[in-house]
């Protein structure tokens, strides 16, 4: 989790605000966005910016959603959507989607659209900016989908079998409890009857004109923006959208654009949902109220008030929780929109089993106590310090923020008018109000928060919980109980030990080593023989990105203590680190922008992290101690083992996770090896194998590999020294994976099982594995191939047969233990057409060594993975990853030009010879998994 991102997000997702009549804001708009609004009421907002380099992203929003259909239309605007990509006046049938994968803009991974209740985003991102044909053409696209959409009728009955199929998919156990809680939430709003995808019976039958009345009704000008954000030449931009959008009509007698409210009421709103499926029994308080119409600097206030007084109390909750006497397995509160106009504030509590409503009184409890008695001044300054150093990391890096991310930040403005300031006002305003605000302004400020009126208590969880669930007396006498009960007041005792008390000083530098491929990459190995490789780069004005490796992982480790290995990681992050425990720790690291977090792998052990240059040293120095004073808190194993003993309960009823667990079961033949989450896990698992694992792994600085890339700080190499040529190590012990031989059963293996379902639903895997010789034109033939079925299937399963919402395909070559390829895929589908379906599915695998792709198809491909690979050079992460894979496998990095000429030798014949000799020599294995009674349940 990016804690930084989620504070700012924290504090600016509580603006909710509007452009249209009833919605404004104060708050000048970003200086640098140059807007307007043609004749035809269409608005658009351009933004220049240079991330990507040479990258441009259009989005198309429409202020417009579910909530507007009738009852006879429930599903079309999400219809409209998907219709989108089906022809319009300027681009025939796919014609948007192949214009654009031409210039290597591909389909789902830059050409997407979503639709919500108000409103439908349309956006084709990282598009290159140094072809003006393109740019034309994607302004075109923009166009069209304005009020330009064929809507042809076969195109529409054609793409009910998607919508279906995407109907089927959606339908998870969360879906039908949201489901369920939207009559109590929504009670007496239009809200509780759309749930976006519709009614399936509508979807099914609708008469074509009834999709067009509704295009023509609410897809118009006056209800659209275009919006541009990128590496481009604003003004010039600016006319073309003028020249482009303005003979767009607008109809003279244009639909009022009205907002769905949410009916107040006195009483306390009660619901329950249970399916068979539901991994947890939440319960949920929600105080509802209305957004500000106008937005100006007092509601920016109060909303960073709100993210103050949600960070302190969650902080609260987590103590809670790990002092392990709490009926509760996790307690959180947050603000989140409900509706244009309304936002709730809630206070929810995971319960352990049969403990629902005590698990309610301790969250309401804790909140009663902050209400009653306020903030400590220890707590409002680490508040203050933690999101003062979450808005500096922003401010350090406001070049490196995306065009997507810059465009989100348009989009909410342009439907909410949520402010949307420059980066440097955004920081002098916000970090103004932090450092302005009082402990007794925060505290009441937080004595108004919750309201006696318009609350909504909802409790989810599995049919065979329900029981247990309480009823809505039981809440309210909690609630007065609480209230009217004697609280002590919050007192915590500080720890401000240095985090590493011991005196440590630097190891010398015992050789230099160059990394093949990489000449401004340098290698380093200690006195301790920890080798280390340093990249410094400017992609980024205050990042860096640290990752660590030695070989060996679970490999190592005995069949018997494999549960164990699986929590050992988990465990160490969630104990703390030295002195400091979990909660010590994160009060420590407050401010802090620093991780370096342990994981064990089949074959790998080693880190994840980073920070930025002023806490690098505090980085280094967690990696130091999660080497030389990891923690093993017996209250964390306790909660952990609650936790999975309440997964338990319900995973057997888990469809998903029977799928994956027979996937797993055959792609190993039934090794003992294999991880399942069943009762033997939770009885074979003990705290104290899995410390001894963790120290077994994680150990000797001899045998690992520590690589550092990003804006590295001149005093680096020195704290390097310092803290990894301190660990501990044994330059003689060098260890390596073993290979265990897990693979699946020679020949073909297929497994087909029944399960009860609530939705009839088929689920399909298929994967073809076998030996290979590595070498970089075998990986990427191997991607290449998975991409080609990826758009075969878009075209045969998904498009003609309206079989499937989408085919999932990737392929690949591992290199440990042992060269292997894997093409795997699977896809949802309705139970009747799975034999069909794998039919071509069989037919489109055998075309690949039979006959040549189809051309077009794979120039597609090849101009996205150097357009890809081009946006990728400018990342820290990607040099990181290349360095990581490169050493760990001895394999040169490919410079510009020898990457071009790797992809140009790809080509039809050997797309086919390789295909051939991969697929005769495959083994494969199929899981399908369909419903016990057709009808479901």
């Amino acid at each position: 989790m990016n804690t930084k991102k989620n504070i700012i997000l924290g504090i600016l997702v509580l603006s909710f605000n509007g452009v249209f009549a009833q919605f404004k804001t104060t708050i000048p708009l970003n200086k640098n966005v140059t807007t307007g609004k043609l004749k035809n009421g269409l608005t658009y907002y351009i933004l220049h910016n240079e991330e990507p380099k040479d990258r441009a992203s259009f989005y198309f929003i429409q202020n417009v959603g579910a909530i507007l259909e009738d009852d006879n239309q429930n599903g079309l605007a999400h219809f409209l959507e998907h219709m989108a990509f089906n022809g319009t006046e300027h681009f025939k049938g796919k014609g948007i989607i192949k214009m654009l994968e031409k210039n290597g803009v591909s389909f789902g991974k830059d050409i997407n659209a979503f639709t919500a209740q108000d409103e439908t985003v349309y956006n084709i991102s990282t598009v290159p900016v140094t072809n003006e044909k393109l740019i034309d053409s994607t302004l075109w696209v923009l166009h069209d989908w304005s009020g330009s959409l064929s809507l042809t009728n076969a195109e529409i009955d054609a793409e009910r079998g998607v919508i279906r199929e995407e109907w089927r998919t959606r339908r998870t156990s969360d879906f039908r409890l949201k489901h369920q809680t939207d009559a109590v939430l929504y009670k007496g709003s239009k809200y509780s009857k759309r749930d976006v995808i519709g009614d399936l019976d509508i979807i099914n039958n609708f008469k074509y004109p009834e999709l067009r009345n509704y295009y023509k009704k609410w897809y118009r000008p006056d209800l659209q923006a275009v919006i541009i954000v990128g590496d481009v030449d604003v003004k010039v931009m600016e006319q073309k959208v003028k020249s482009i959008f303005s003979d767009i009509p607008l109809a003279k007698k244009a639909a009022v654009r009205t907002y769905a409210e949410i009916p107040k009421h006195d009483e306390l709103y009660f619901g329950t949902a249970s399916d068979k499926e539901a991994s947890s029994t939440v319960i949920t308080l929600r105080y509802i109220f209305d957004e500000p119409k106008i937005k100006d600097s007092s509601v920016t206030r109060k909303n960073v008030l709100n993210s103050f007084y949600t960070n302190i109390l969650n902080k609260r909750f987590s103590e809670l929780i790990l002092k392990n006497q709490t009926s509760s397995l996790n307690l959180s509160s947050y603000f989140s929109g409900i509706s244009r106009l309304s936002n709730s504030y809630n206070i929810s509590a995971s319960a352990k089993k049969g403990k629902t409503a005590e698990a309610f009184e301790e969250a309401y409890t804790e909140a009663e106590r902050l209400k009653r008695f306020g903030v400590v001044q220890g707590e409002l300054d680490r508040t203050k310090k933690l999101f003062i150093s979450s808005y500096d990391d922003f401010i350090s890096n406001k070049d490196k923020v995306d065009n997507d991310s810059w465009a989100d930040k348009l989009t909410d403005y342009f439907l909410t008018a949520k402010p949307f300031l420059t980066p440097e006002d955004e920081y002098k305003q916000i970090v103004g109000i932090i450092n302005s605000i009082s402990l007794e302004e925060l505290n009441a400020h937080i004595k108004t928060i919750q309201k006696p009126t318009n609350q909504v208590v909802l409790v989810t969880g599995a049919d065979q919980d329900k029981k247990d669930f309480p009823t809505k007396d039981a809440v309210v006498n909690i609630m007065k109980k609480v209230e009217s009960k004697t609280l002590e007041p919050y007192a915590k005792k500080e720890n401000d030990a240095p985090l590493i008390e011991k005196e440590l000083k630097p190891a010398a530098i015992k050789k230099t080593f160059e990394v093949a491929g990489i000449p401004d990459a340098k290698g380093y190995i200690l006195e301790n023989d920890a080798k280390i490789i340093v990249l410094p780069t400017t992609y980024s004005q205050d990042q860096i990105v640290f990752s660590a490796y030695s070989k060996g992982g679970k490999s190592l480790i005995k069949t018997e203590d494999l549960a164990s290995a699986e929590i050992a990681t988990t465990i160490a992050r969630s104990s703390g680190l030295g002195n400091f425990d979990n909660l010590g720790l994160k009060e420590k690291l407050t401010g802090k922008v620093a991780k370096a977090a342990p994981f064990i792998g089949e074959n790998i052990q080693g880190f994840q992290g980073g920070s930025n240059k002023a806490d690098f040293e505090t980085m280094l120095q967690m990696l130091y101690l999660s080497f030389e004073a990891p923690r093993f808190d017996s209250n964390i194993f306790d909660i952990l083992k609650e936790q999975y003993k309440n997964r338990l309960e319900t995973i057997k009823k888990d469809n998903g996770s029977a799928f994956k667990d027979s996937i797993d079961l055959a792609n190993s033949n039934h090794s003992p090896r294999t991880f399942l989450f069943n009762d033997k896990f939770l009885e074979t698992i003990e705290l104290k194998k899995a410390e001894a694992i963790y120290r077994d792994r994680i150990k000797n600085a001899a045998d690992f590999t520590f690589i550092f890339v990003g804006n590295i700080p001149d005093s680096a190499l020195g704290l390097i020294q310092k803290y990894i040529g301190n660990i501990k190590s044994n330059p003689a012990l060098k260890e390596n994976f073993v290979d265990h031989n897990i693979e699946p059963k020679k020949g073909k293996t297929v497994v087909e099982f029944k399960r009860p379902m609530e939705v009839p639903k088929a689920s399909v895997y298929l994967n073809l594995t076998g030996k290979i010789e590595y070498s970089k034109e075998n990986a990427m033939s191997m991607y290449i191939i998975g991409e080609l079925l990826s758009k075969r299937f878009i075209q045969t399963i998904r498009e003609e047969e309206g079989g499937s919402y989408g085919v999932s395909v990737g392929g690949n070559i591992e290199q440990i233990p042992k060269p292997t390829f894997e093409l795997a895929l699977t896809f949802d589908c309705n139970p009747e057409k799975q034999k069909k379906l794998m039919q071509i599915v069989w037919k489109e695998i055998n075309d690949l060594k039979l006959n040549p792709v189809r051309a077009d198809d794979l120039e597609d491909i090849k101009k996205a993975l150097l357009k890809n690979r081009e946006e990728s050079l400018k990342t820290n992460s990607f040099w990181n990853t290349t360095i990581y894979n490169n050493t760990l496998n001895q394999i040169p990095f490919l410079k510009d030009e020898e990457y071009k000429n790797l992809i140009s030798k790809i080509n039809q014949k050997t797309i086919q010879q390789f295909s051939k000799h991969v697929l005769d020599s495959s083994t494969s294995v199929e899981v399908v998994m369909i419903p016990e009674n057709p009808s479901g349940k």
